[in-house]
């Protein structure tokens, strides 16, 4: 399978599908692969393969405790794989094409409550007053790093970039002058062009962290000690300002999950506008925010008397 496998990997990226895409199928078809060689005691090719081979490897998922979520994931990914081969002549037959996927319930991704939001905002902004505290009128790494955090924070709460996209802006894609500010986003997924318009509070912050940025260590807009602040930079600043917040499970992406359910429950926006914000391929993606939460329904049962 190494070979099917490589040649697999050197179709998706001909795709320009991202890397975490690209580790993640290669990975789910050679654990279907290990899988089946366990069951029938030999290594098994890709034109050998059923659609029961695929039911009884659904079935096992379900049945170890996986995930609907996580099942079709990999079901999709072998899907993706067997169409690949029966175009490469590996193959005659898709055999995840009739199998059918596990139901589940659309679930609403996590999003901040107002109360955390606050939380995480006075956090970031009470570390850069002491910040600026301490440097009185010096610039200090200690001022840049926090001036910084709560610029990612902000911009993070009020763009709904993907962290992979605020890691790839640079300083000439934040425009902060004129009526029309705006963050530029050059390459979001699939490659898309979009323009996210800055709300004040994340303009103020970047502006303040803009003013104190070095100038001479390239154009990325957020920088660590080394350079570029990569994405997993950017995931550890973001943990580290919720620890010392205490707010519990904060990442980049429930970031992006707040910015989409406060832009439709708070702001009132249409679906059509915050898939646009989002840089969603489809409406259909956004209208998971649609979806009434845990507390949403927990409170409506409340309410009854």
């Amino acid at each position: 399978m190494t070979d099917y496998l490589t040649d697999f990997v050197t179709h998706l990226h001909a795709q320009d599908r991202s890397a975490h895409t690209i580790a993640a199928y290669q990975n789910d078809v050679a654990a279907f692969f290990a899988w089946l060689e366990t069951q029938l005691g030999q290594p098994v090719l890709p034109v050998e393969v059923t659609p029961f081979d695929v039911q009884r490897y659904r079935d096992a998922l379900e049945n170890a405790g996986r995930q609907p979520a996580g099942v079709n994931r990999r079901l999709a990914a072998l899907r993706g794989f067997f169409a690949w081969a029966i175009a490469a002549g590996h193959a005659s037959i898709n055999p995840v094409q009739s199998v059918r996927g596990v139901r589940q319930d659309p679930r609403t991704p996590k999003a901040l409550t107002a109360q955390e939001v606050y939380r995480l905002q006075r956090e970031a902004a009470a570390q850069r007053q002491l910040a600026q505290a301490r440097a009185g009128d010096a610039v200090t790494p200690t001022l840049v790093d926090a001036l910084r955090d709560e610029a990612l924070l902000n911009l993070l709460l009020y763009t709904g970039l993907r962290v992979s996209e605020c890691a790839a802006l640079r300083v000439e894609d934040v425009v902060l002058s004129g009526k029309d500010p705006r963050v530029i986003v050059r390459s979001g997924k699939g490659r898309k062009y979009r323009e996210v318009p800055l709300h004040k509070t994340a303009r103020q912050a970047l502006e303040a962290y803009l003013a104190v940025r070095s100038a001479d260590r390239g154009n990325a807009l957020f920088l660590g000690q080394r350079g570029a602040l990569g994405a997993r930079g950017m995931q550890f600043r973001i943990a580290a300002l919720a620890e010392a917040a205490g707010v519990e499970d904060v990442t980049p992406h429930v970031l992006r999950h707040t910015f989409a359910t406060r832009l439709l429950r708070e702001a009132g926006a249409d679906l059509v506008t915050v898939a646009a914000l989002l840089g969603h391929a489809s409406i259909a993606t956004t209208q998971i925010y649609t979806q009434p939460s845990a507390s949403d329904k927990a409170a409506a049962v409340a309410g009854l008397k």
